[in-house]
C-alpha cells in the first residue's frame, strides 16, 4: 500500500473515527464509575487535584505507547490512529524532512487531538457542576481522574492491539534451514 494512497487515508479516517468513540465511552464510563462507586470520595477535595495530576501522568504513560505504536503503523503501513498524525506526518514526509521530523510531527498531530478532547470533558464535568446543585466539584474532579485512568488504559490497549496487527503484517524471514543429520552408518533402535 503507497504511504499516501487513497486506502491508507481512508483506512486511517475509519481508525480515527472508530478510536475516538471507543476512547471517549469507555473514558467517560471510567470516569462515571469512578464517581458512582464513591471509592475516591474519602480522599477529600485537597487530595483531587493531586490525584488529578497522577491521573494525568498515567495518561501520559498509555499516550507515549500509543504514540510509538502509531509510529510504527505510520512506517510500516502509511496508516494511523489518528488522522491529523498522518496529515502531519504526510506534510513533513513532503518536505523531504529527516526522519526525526517526521516522528515528530506525527506525535505532534497525535497529542494535539488528543488534547483538544480534553476540553469537552472539563466543560462538561464542571459545568454540570455549575449548573446543578446535584454535582460537586469533587465529583468533577473524581470524573475526570477516572476518564484520564480509562483512557490511559484504552491507549495502552490500543498500543498492544497495533503492535499485533503489525507484527501479524510483517513478512516471515526465509525459512530455517534444517540442519542435515550426519549419517552414522548405524541405526538406532
Amino acid at each position: 500500500m503507497a504511504r499516501g494512497g487513497l486506502l491508507s487515508w481512508v483506512v486511517s479516517l475509519g481508525a480515527t473515527v472508530a478510536s475516538t468513540y471507543a476512547l471517549d465511552a469507555f473514558a467517560a464510563a471510567v470516569g462515571t464509575a469512578a464517581v458512582t462507586s464513591g471509592l475516591l470520595t474519602p480522599i477529600g477535595t485537597p487530595g483531587l487535584p493531586a490525584l488529578l495530576l497522577l491521573s494525568y501522568a498515567a495518561w501520559g504513560w498509555g499516550l507515549h505507547a500509543n504514540l510509538r505504536a502509531n509510529w510504527a503503523l505510520l512506517t510500516t503501513t502509511g496508516t494511523s490512529t489518528n488522522i491529523l498524525s498522518k496529515v502531519a506526518y504526510e506534510v513533513a514526509r513532503r518536505r523531504r524532512a529527516g526522519v526525526r521530523a517526521h516522528r515528530v510531527a506525527a506525535a505532534a498531530g497525535y497529542v494535539g487531538t488528543e488534547l483538544a478532547k480534553e476540553v469537552p470533558y472539563y466543560l462538561g464535568a464542571f459545568g454540570a457542576a455549575a449548573l446543578t446543585d446535584s454535582i460537586t466539584s469533587g465529583q468533577a474532579l473524581v470524573f475526570l481522574i477516572g476518564a484520564n485512568l480509562g483512557a490511559a488504559l484504552y491507549e495502552y490497549l490500543l498500543a498492544r492491539a497495533t503492535g499485533a496487527f503489525i507484527r501479524r503484517r510483517r513478512p516471515a524471514g526465509p525459512p530455517a534451514r534444517r540442519p542435515v543429520a550426519a549419517e552414522s552408518g548405524h541405526r538406532d533402535g
